[in-house]
């Protein structure tokens, strides 16, 4: 009997002795497999909860961004981008209440070197939500107290001089303007600078070019820039330039000369307003007829189609764009034919996707506005002096955006063109090479050996071998034909 006792009582100081290592190392376990929320609220105080708080800081910038992509670059010279690091767009709300939660566990665990991660994540937060002041402060504080050697203070220098060119500078500025949007001049949004001989383009970019911010009255201005020429890009917020257009100034860029104080003014202006075909508008029989509004100022109206990309789940990806006539429109109408339009094969395009897939353009294959395929359009509208006054491109395309997407009705296709809208080229192929000597298997054959397939380079070789075989060749086949051979000459060269 006293044995039992003493082999129970030996269990369960056994049993607590686990208990109490287990619980000791519970807070270790729960860092360690990513349950922070969790050794947050149990274990507050433990020597895990400040990298605890790093990395749920670090997640949350993960998974919501820090704001960056509400944001676009529109450049002087043509062309806008948005970048950001989240997969979810938050609303302002949304994105407040992330901030609200961060400067908790600041505030609760303080300014310290361990919660470096924290203050320069809630200071980004801050900045893209407008919040000056505060993401200033932050920054300022982490300059003075260190930090982990994983931030970059190049780029935390960079903010804080964006965010202290909201200050009056004393000396003369190398550059200045305003920025409106229709007649309101715009406060608090970025201007950037880049070399026109600047080929490289980082995103987001605004840390890695000369910038600043303009005041409450829109104006702006840069203080100690090399001399040079430069393109000027304004980051605003998507919202702010929904259905505008930067009209183009008289110079697309600017020369500074380190004497005099160069002007710039940018102006975001109504887009000019496309009317038919609409969104989701099915385009059948040969004749598309494309209609827009009159613009004020313009002399006449140029035309570009824009081919959409889409993974293999069907979701957007992209789209490239290209005249679809070099004629100039001084009315408000233009009509093509499909079928001539489809025999510009013009439109090369190949690129890869993370996991090795190959995409080519699908308007070089089977002709620039092909049956069954998806399109934008827009007009751009120009002066006299063949400046442009606006476009209806504006800057977003994608699902929700305003661009007229219509599609072409599927009438004439072949199993083999469904196989290449859908990016299945072997395939395709296969299907082409059943038709035997058809004039249309044997052009689209000719372009994906060309182009090739996958990674590697085309055969210029064996498209010409195809495209010898067409029994009623046209303008554009002799033409692919000529530079194939002035192509493979070459090679043998």
């Amino acid at each position: 009997m006293r044995l039992r006792v003493r082999t129970l009582a030996g269990m369960l100081v056994t049993l607590l002795l686990l208990g109490w290592f287990g619980y000791k190392e519970l807070p270790s376990f729960l860092y360690h497999q990513g349950y922070y929320q969790a050794l947050l609220q149990w274990f507050p105080n433990d020597n895990y909860a400040r990298p605890a708080i790093n990395r749920l800081a670090m997640d949350i910038a993960n998974q919501t961004g820090r704001g960056e992509s509400d944001y676009i670059f529109v450049k002087s010279s043509g062309g806008a981008s948005s970048s950001g690091t989240g997969n979810t767009k938050l609303d302002l709300q949304e994105r407040a209440d992330v901030i609200d939660k961060l400067e908790k566990l600041l505030a609760q665990y303080g300014h310290t070197e361990q919660m470096t991660n924290v203050s320069y994540n809630l200071a980004l937060m801050h900045f893209w939500m407008g919040n000056w002041d505060r993401a200033e402060s932050l920054l300022h504080e982490m300059d003075r107290m260190g930090g982990a050697e994983w931030i970059s203070r190049e780029e935390q220098k960079a903010y804080l001089a964006i965010l202290e060119s909201r200050h009056a500078q004393e000396g003369k500025a190398s550059l200045g303007g305003v920025v409106r949007i229709g007649d309101e001049p715009v406060p608090n949004a970025f201007v950037m600078l880049q070399r026109t001989d600047d080929s490289t383009y980082y995103s987001p970019p605004l840390t890695h070019y000369p910038a600043t911010m303009t005041d409450e009255n829109g104006r702006y201005r840069f203080y100690g820039i090399d001399s040079g020429e430069y393109d000027v890009a304004v980051g605003v917020r998507t919202e702010q330039i929904s259905g505008y257009y930067m009209t183009e100034s008289e110079s697309k860029s600017v020369v500074i000369d380190g004497v005099a104080t160069e002007e710039h003014d940018v102006l975001f202006v109504p887009q000019v307003m496309a009317v038919s075909p609409g969104r989701k508008e099915l385009i059948e029989g040969d004749e598309l007829r494309l209609r827009w509004k009159p613009y004020e100022g313009a002399v006449y109206y140029k035309l570009n189609i824009s081919y959409l990309y889409r993974d293999r789940n069907g979701k957007y990806t992209g789209a490239a764009t290209t005249a679809l006539s070099d004629q100039k429109y001084t009315g408000q109408e233009a009509t093509f034919s499909i079928s001539e339009r489809n025999r510009n094969y013009n439109m090369y395009g190949k690129s890869y996707g993370q996991d090795g897939e190959v995409a080519l353009n699908t308007a070089g294959l089977l002709g620039m506005l092909y049956p069954g395929g998806e399109f934008a359009w827009s007009v751009d509208a120009y002066d006299e002096h063949d400046r442009k006054l606006s476009s209806s491109a504006g800057y977003f395309l994608h699902e929700d955006a305003i661009t007229p997407i219509f599609r072409i009705a599927d009438n004439g296709l072949t199993e083999g063109d469904r196989l290449v809208i859908a990016a299945r080229y072997e395939e395709a192929i296969a299907a082409y090479t059943l038709e035997g000597n058809d004039d249309h298997a044997l052009r689209v054959l000719a372009r994906l050996a060309d182009q090739g397939i996958g990674k590697e380079d085309g055969n210029p070789a064996e498209a010409l071998a195809y495209m010898e075989r067409i029994q009623e060749p046209g303008e554009s086949d002799k033409e692919f034909i000529n530079l194939l051979r002035e192509r493979i000459d070459k090679k043998r060269v």
